[in-house]
């Protein structure tokens, strides 16, 4: 992990500091995608994020080992959930747009809190996608549970895990359904840094594999793109649309939750 922990705290820097800092000066004009890349969010968040596609000829090569490690890691915690709930396993890489033989849709990201920043750390939201791992060695993460927000310890000797919408579409109608935790980054008054990877239903341009629920009886069931759900998605997260004390409506696992209520 000391590589992804160096990269953490270094992104953010600028050039002079080496030897991460000059991902700073690498935007979202660099991948041709406004979601990638060095940004400042609304919230205390500053962030890098890059899709699998781009690790190799972007990232140094530790940290796109790093990536594609812990990509290895998602599948075998994703197929291990899917026999968990019931799906049959000739389902499984239609079921998850190829994440369940790790060709999916992947991002890495790394992220720096700014306590002179005055607003709360990351607005509350669920993740789009099947599962993410979370690495964080600082408190801040928190998760909604039955309408208070809990704490949830940092250890730097374990991963967290965070099951996302993908999961939750999926599994809603099998015999263990699997919910996306609410979750959010409270307000912090020391430098933070952390980094994850999300396992996404493959989109890549001119492929969309879409989000599919499974019926137990008569198989799968397409709910949605995959493009549709993580472009929606991710603009609530960054767009502000949230407080810490938005209050959490409860919804079916097919709508799509808003600052205000529950949209289809």
């Amino acid at each position: 992990m000391s590589a992804g922990d160096a990269f953490a705290h270094q992104f953010y820097e600028g050039p002079a500091a080496a030897p991460y800092g000059r991902f700073r000066d690498i935007g979202s004009d660099h991948f041709g995608d406004p979601l990638l890349g060095f940004h400042q969010r609304i919230n205390q968040i500053e962030q890098f994020l890059l899709e699998r596609r781009f690790w190799a000829a972007s990232y140094p090569p530790e940290i796109s080992a790093l990536g594609d490690s812990l990509t290895q890691l998602s599948r075998q915690v994703l197929c291990s959930v899917l026999s968990a709930v019931g799906i049959p396993e000739r389902d499984w890489r239609r079921a998850t747009g190829g994440c369940s033989q790790c060709a999916g849709s992947y991002h890495l990201t790394f992220d720096h809190y700014r306590p002179a920043h005055v607003d709360i750390g990351l607005s509350s939201h669920k993740d789009d996608g099947f599962l993410t791992i979370l690495r964080t060695t600082a408190p801040g993460l928190e998760v909604s549970r039955e309408d208070h927000w809990e704490t949830v310890p940092a250890d730097p000797d374990c991963f967290i895990v965070n099951f996302g919408l993908s999961m939750e579409i999926l599994t809603a109608g099998s015999r263990m359904p699997v919910a996306a935790i609410m979750h959010r980054v409270a307000r912090q008054q020391d430098d933070r840094s952390s980094f994850g990877h999300f396992s996404s239903s493959g989109c890549l341009p001119g492929q969309d594999e879409g989000i599919h629920r499974y019926v137990h009886g008569s198989g799968l069931e397409r709910v949605c793109g995959s493009r549709e759900l993580i472009d929606e998605n991710d603009y609530e997260i960054y767009a502000g649309t949230d407080t810490p004390d938005t209050t959490i409506a409860p919804r079916r696992p097919y709508e799509r939750p808003t600052a205000k209520g529950v949209r289809r």
